[in-house]
């Protein structure tokens, strides 16, 4: 029975570890995505008279793009190390690539 214990924290230890490795990641290319964000939500204010509700949404995500997602990059990069505060770096993680990915793909269908 102790042996089956051990194994399945060893199995969920290492699927883990791998969701914090792909998190990794995924908040460094959201910090490269950044800069991308802010120069596409900057020129979508020219389409704000042909599409005023989706140029209102971009600009929401635009200020959250260099707002809240390197606080919530920062966030996760911290929360990580801390065992207690895993699960909230997690969503911190998962979330921050959504303001500047929602942010460019709007831009981009203006």
């Amino acid at each position: 029975m102790h042996e089956t214990t051990s194994a399945l924290t060893t199995d969920r230890a290492a699927g883990t570890s791998a969701i914090d490795g792909v998190l990794m990641w995924a908040t460094a290319l959201t910090v490269a995505l950044i800069p991308v964000a802010l120069l596409f939500g900057g020129l979508a204010q020219m389409a704000a008279e042909v599409h005023p509700q989706t140029v209102a949404v971009v600009t929401a995500c635009w200020w959250a793009s260099w707002t809240a997602t390197p606080l919530l990059v920062v966030a996760f990069r911290l929360c990580v190390r801390h065992p207690t505060l895993a699960r909230a770096g997690r969503w911190a993680g998962w979330l921050a690539p959504v303001p500047p990915t929602v942010t460019i793909l709007l831009a981009l269908g203006l």
